[in-house]
């Protein structure tokens, strides 16, 4: 009996619209290949990718993630310091 098709998951493939490789936005393509664990990104008309663990890209989502909170959270006291002060006023 043949076994049809592979047990290894099948690399998602997306087509982007983002700063990839420059300051620049520019299209590219981002491949998520989950059975070695890489996340590569291909910018449009160029041969280079820039391949990294999904592991590696995790953590650097969850630190943007938690610097942005914590910058809402610094603005949200400052806002309510002023709202403090102008009703003292």
């Amino acid at each position: 009996m043949k076994e049809r098709g592979s047990s290894l998951p099948r690399p998602a493939h997306f087509d982007v619209l983002a700063r990839l490789d420059s300051a620049r936005t520019q299209r590219g393509t981002v491949t998520v290949e989950r059975a070695v664990d890489l996340f590569v990104v291909r910018p449009l008309r160029r041969r280079r990718t820039y391949a990294l663990p999904l592991s590696v890209v995790a953590q650097m989502v969850v630190e943007r993630v938690i610097k942005r909170e914590a910058a809402e959270k610094k603005a949200a006291k400052k806002a309510a310091r002023r709202a403090r002060q102008g009703a003292v006023r």
